[in-house]
This record gives C-alpha cells, sequence and structure tokens, in this order.
C-alpha cells in the first residue's frame, strides 16, 4: 500500500481541520490532537522505507520526546484492518499493519515559544528563565560515557564538520563567498585540532547527551509555567547526541538571524547558570558556527534542488547570506572573543558605522553616548550642552562610566558575544580603566574624517534626534586634548559608503583572527 493510501487512510480515520507536510512526514491536526506519518522515504540520515523501521521509530519518537515534555507524546498507533474497516490501534496490536502513526496532544499555538517572542511577551528575565529550566532538562538525561563516547565524542565531532564542508565545497564561490568559506572552515578544522582533549573529556565528563539535536523555537513550549520540548531526532543517533552546548546553541543562532541578540545571550545566561564550567564557554561560538554553517548548507541544497525561477529563492538566497553573517562572526570569536572599539573624534562617523556593524555581525553595542545619559538617570536623546570636559562629560564621570562598559564586555565575553564600544577613547587613562584586568581581546579601530566634513555633520546633527551632544563648537576642544591610544585599523569616512567600511572591517577581522 502507498503512503498516498496511509494518508487517505489516516485522514478519514481522523477528519483533521489542518495538514502540514515536511519533507519527512504528514501532520494531520485535530481540535484536539495531532497525528504524525512518517513518509516512505530515504534521505540516507534517515530511513523510513521499511514498515517495521517507520514503527520503530514512532515508539522511539514517543519514548524519547516524553523526556522532555509530560503528557504530550500519547501513542505509538498502527493504522490497520478490521474486517471491512480501518482503525487505530496501538502498535503493539496484533492487528495486521497499514503504517504507524504518532499521537500527540496539540499544544495551543500560543503557548510555543516561537509565538510568545513574536508577540513580545519574552522579557530577559523570563529567558534566563526558560533557558535554566532547558539546562535542567537535559542535565536529567542519563547517557552512559561508553554511549557518548561512540556517538559524540571527537571523532564524530570531527567527521560532521569535514562532511559540511566537502558538501559545501562545490558551492564556495557561487551561493557562499569562496574567502568566507576558507576562513570558516580553517578556524573551525583548526580548533579541532587545537582542542581534541576537551572533546574528548567533554564525553567523559557527562556533557555529550542522547539530546534533542533540533531544538528551535518553534519545538519549545509552556506546560503550566513550565518548559517543554518536542519534535527531537529520533531517527539518527548521530544528529541526536550532541555536547550540551551544540545543542542548546541551536536556539540562540535562531535569535541572533532575527536580531535579537539581547533575548539570545538572555537565554544562553540561564542555561550557563547550571552548565557554568569554563569549556562549555570555550566552545559556544564553534558550536554557533558549525549550527549556522549547517543551516546554510541546507539551504544551499535547497536553492540547487529549486533553481533561480523558484519563487522563493530569492528570499532563501537572503537567509542564506545571513546564515553566512552569522557563520563568520562566530568564526572570528572562535578562539577568542573580540572587543572591537569603534573610537575617533565627534562627527566622524564611528557611531554609524557601529550601529551597521552589529546589525551585520551579531555583536553587543556599548555606546558611551547612550550609557551616559542613561547611567545619570537621563532620557539618551535629552540634549546637555555641558562645557567640554565638564558636567555629565567630567573626567569623573567619563571613569565611572568606562569602567562601567568594560564590565558590560566582560559580561558578554563571558556568554561568547563580540561586543563593540562606541566611544571616543580620547584619554589613554579611559583605555585602562575600561581593560582593567578584564581579559578582553580589545582590537582599536579609529575613524578619522576631514575636518570640514567634521564641521558639516555636526552642524547637521543639531536638527536631529540623537543621543550625542557632539556640536561645532566644543569639536575644536576635542581634537586638542585627545590622546593617540594607536588603533589596529583607521578608517576614513570622508567619502567612503558604510557598506565598504565594514567589509573592510571584515578583511580585517579575517587576517587578525
Amino acid at each position: 500500500m502507498t503512503e498516498d493510501s496511509s494518508l487517505l487512510i489516516l485522514r478519514d480515520l481522523v477528519k483533521p481541520k489542518k495538514e502540514i507536510e515536511t519533507h519527512i512526514s504528514h501532520v494531520l491536526l485535530t481540535d484536539d490532537y495531532v497525528y504524525k506519518l512518517k513518509k516512505k522515504v530515504d534521505f540516507g540520515f534517515l530511513n523510513f522505507k521499511l514498515s517495521k523501521d517507520r514503527k520503530r521509530f514512532c515508539i522511539l519518537e514517543k519514548k524519547l520526546n516524553e523526556r522532555f515534555c509530560r503528557g504530550v507524546y500519547e501513542d505509538a498507533l498502527k493504522i490497520a484492518r478490521r474486517g471491512s474497516e480501518f482503525v487505530l490501534v496501538p502498535a503493539t496490536s496484533t492487528l495486521t499493519a497499514v503504517d504507524y502513526v504518532v499521537k500527540m496532544r496539540r499544544i495551543p499555538e500560543k503557548d510555543f515559544l516561537k509565538n510568545r517572542i513574536g508577540k513580545g511577551e519574552i522579557s530577559q528575565d523570563k529567558a534566563r528563565d526558560i533557558g535554566k529550566q532547558t539546562a535542567e532538562l537535559f542535565q536529567n538525561i542519563e547517557t552512559s560515557a561508553e554511549a557518548a563516547h561512540e556517538n559524540g565524542s571527537y571523532k564524530t565531532v570531527r567527521y560532521n564538520c569535514e562532511e559540511n564542508f566537502q558538501q559545501t565545497e562545490n558551492y564556495s564561490g557561487t551561493f557562499i563567498d569562496r574567502q568566507h568559506y576558507k576562513f570558516i572552515k580553517k578556524k573551525t578544522l583548526d580548533f579541532l585540532d587545537n582542542n581534541q582533549n576537551i572533546f574528548i573529556n567533554r564525553a567523559s565528563d557527562g556533557y555529550v547527551k542522547d539530546g534533542h539535536g533540533d531544538l528551535r523555537l518553534e519545538h519549545i513550549f509552556f506546560q503550566d509555567q513550565k518548559v517543554g520540548l518536542m519534535d527531537c531526532i529520533e531517527f539518527n543517533r548521530r544528529m541526536r547526541f550532541n555536547d550540551v552546548i551544540s545543542d542548546f546553541v541551536f536556539l540562540c543562532t535562531e535569535l541572533d538571524q532575527i536580531g535579537k541578540y539581547e533575548l539570545s545571550d538572555a537565554f544562553l545566561e540561564g542555561f550557563l547558570s547550571v552548565y557554568d564550567d569554563e569549556d562549555s564557554q570555550k566552545l559556544i561560538n564553534f558550536y554557533k558556527c558549525y549550527r549556522a554553517f549547517v543551516r546554510a548548507k541546507v539551504t544551499c541544497f535547497l536553492l540547487e534542488e529549486k533553481g533561480e525561477d523558484w519563487e522563493n529563492y530569492r528570499q532563501k538566497k537572503e537567509e542564506l547570506d545571513r546564515l553566512m553573517e552569522l557563520s563568520l562572526t562566530y568564526a572570528f570569536n572562535m578562539d577568542s572573543v573580540k572587543t572591537l572599539l569603534f573610537t575617533g573624534l565627534m562627527g566622524t562617523g564611528k557611531s554609524k558605522n557601529a550601529k551597521a556593524f552589529v546589525k551585520k555581525y551579531p555583536s553587543r553595542l556599548l555606546s558611551t553616548d547612550y550609557y551616559r545619559k542613561t547611567t545619570a538617570g537621563l532620557d539618551p536623546e535629552l540634549k546637555v550642552y555641558d562645557e567640554y570636559g565638564k558636567g555629565l562629560y567630567s573626567k569623573e564621570n567619563s571613569q565611572k562610566l568606562y569602567k562601567k562598559l568594560g564590565e558590560m564586555a566582560c559580561k558578554y565575553n563571558k556568554l561568547g558575544r563580540m561586543t563593540v564600544v562606541d566611544g571616543s577613547f580620547s584619554k589613554n587613562d579611559f583605555l585602562e580603566i575600561f581593560r582593567n584586568d578584564n581579559n578582553l581581546k580589545i582590537i582599536k579601530l579609529k575613524f578619522t574624517a576631514k575636518e570640514d566634513e567634521i564641521i558639516k555633520r555636526l552642524q547637521k546633527r543639531l536638527s536631529k534626534s540623537s543621543v550625542s551632544d557632539g556640536r561645532p563648537e566644543i569639536f575644536d576642544k576635542q581634537m586638542k586634548s585627545s590622546e593617540d591610544i594607536a588603533a589596529e585599523l583607521v578608517i576614513d569616512t570622508t567619502k567612503a559608503a558604510v557598506h565598504d567600511n565594514l567589509i573592510k572591517i571584515e578583511n580585517f577581522l579575517i587576517d587578525e583572527a
């Protein structure tokens, strides 16, 4: 009996209100239940061709997912013939099987994390709690050291990474920028070479779990304020066995992709409150890069299959480009998390370039203009016309500000997050206060422009809403009193477009990483 026949029979039995088709299953939804019918497909990484395998995987899907949620996966069922009728019975029934189905309780759409984030209902505090609860679910999974080494140790991780690069090599120079491909590949394989013992020890020490494998926003939901996970990978042990950091940061990359860096970091902060060891922190960007690159690879497959005439081609190509921006950023920070200082005089374009940079390359922005005012309890866009070096801009207030920003950068550093600090850093003293033995990997960029262009920008700024109080009458004082902090890269913004500046910074980081 064909798959279509199984689907027709199931549809007649359950009378669905809605149907969803994925590449591996048909999902039929009624008001109260969800029925999943596996397609008779063989993709190499999964094989549902045989009836006995579909039965086994239905039973396994229920068993594995019950570790993460209560009362959702109700049963593995058999579509069977009884006399002249078709019926749904337990998979263990002796009736002759037509096919096998997983029956689940339907979760209200409003209870899925993805939808709550979309409605703005998840605060950073709530995200930390969700991250912590998720970590506790993983902590409760028992996985033997033998199984962890067999399915998720160094050799497996390296095999997975090398497979990714082999499968995407033909897309280098077409869908994927060739320089980016080479850089990400080199950083990944070098990291594996230099940290082999970490991966081996993680398997021995209980960090590699028979876990989830596909932890995405749409697979997390709420049960009476408690977090539940669903749709873990049942069909492939190699994809399901992962370091807990690898499993969790998949979720973070999804949030990074849509620009929700604050939530991404809050989720991770909650997770790391349970898994708070040094090696977990060290692996964040390695596994973020791996996860983003896997998704980029799958998108390449899709683009090649569908071709440029496909109506969704442009959208998917944009998704691919974004995933490669993520992969590249994580690769920049794989060995050490970077703190970029966008320095320079007022009006040189450092703020404009900083905002564009953090949007393109997922990183946290720390603006001296913003935090100087909010720390003092002021609206960040309130104009403060203190004399240069006086009042809000006194040396004492500036020292406190740079100390605070250094502490914030250190916090983000521990979450694997690159930080961009937008500030003049007009005194070497401010740089040292910011550094303050925080063990930050600091890269200093200096933005410049011709003086007449700077004055023109400052005059134009006076009529606009801005967090900056820079203005023509104090520019000369700042210029004469500023000290050289020895920037590694100088960018003249007099005529250069922001896009060109970002490419220049990107190339510099590739060379430096």
